[in-house]
């Protein structure tokens, strides 16, 4: 951060941080273990020196991704008998971003309806979903599951450009319950075949090109899975040409 002037001043923060002195400047490095509980804290930086009249302030508000711990089904009415339309609502604990609910019964997904969502808990959203059964003596015993499906957290752009000959990283998020999620990679469709050393690297969501060439122009998409569903998305990468 810039000095007002002067000599350089110590910089005051209410959190223990790393002070560096470089270039007539001044910065403060504050690491944190993000959880939950981080969602949409608001985190101030002030410096001031000997020559400061009103300190120097930024503000930043931390997102935090979190995946749903819970999710419940409500049956109403709480009786049923044969004829009548019952509604199963089910209740996803609060996520960041909101929770993608499913209904599925013997395998088969079933079209839910009446999407709703409220603020959650640690700044996310809790979210419903029902589906509507009529009701017959054949359903005696039969299971409804409610899902919470994994799904990617919207990137800032669908569309990177990297140089030619440079390395290129692509980093994705996605959250789902379970927390267990694996993830699959395809150039264009089909699976990421190379020859060598690899130069087309994926750890989970992170998609890592070590070296561009103009043959990795093409669209990259993953998906992601776990024991309830499976999301996928799109990344178009471009190569600029030295």
């Amino acid at each position: 951060m810039p000095k007002p002037g002067g000599d350089v001043g110590p910089l005051t923060l209410g959190i223990k941080s790393v002070s560096k002195t470089a270039n007539q400047s001044v910065s403060a490095e504050l690491s944190i273990l993000a959880n939950v509980t981080d969602n949409q804290a608001r985190y101030r930086c002030e410096a001031h020196n000997s020559a400061t009249e009103i300190p120097l302030l930024e503000t930043k508000v931390l997102t935090v991704h979190f995946a749903p711990e819970t999710a419940k089904i409500r049956i109403e009415p709480s009786e049923l008998r044969p004829g009548i339309e019952a509604t199963l609502i089910c209740d996803s604990s609060s996520s960041n971003p909101p929770a993608k609910i499913s209904w599925r019964h013997e395998g088969t997904l079933l079209e839910g309806s009446n999407n709703a969502s409220k603020p959650g808990l640690w700044g996310g959203t809790v979210s419903s979903q029902e589906l509507k059964l009529n009701v017959t003596k054949d359903m005696d015993g039969h299971a409804y599951i409610c899902q919470n499906e994994p799904q990617f957290t919207p990137p800032a752009a669908t569309s990177v450009t990297g140089v030619e000959g440079e390395p290129l990283t692509v980093a994705l998020v996605a959250t789902g319950n379970p927390a267990s999620i694996a993830y699959t990679w395809t150039k264009d469709g089909q699976p990421i075949i190379q020859s060598g050393v690899p130069r087309i690297v994926s750890e989970g969501p992170i998609l890592n090109i070590t070296k561009l060439k103009r043959s990795d122009a093409a669209v990259y998409t993953c998906e992601a899975v776990n024991s309830q569903g499976s999301a996928m998305i799109n990344i178009t990468v471009q190569v600029k040409c030295k």
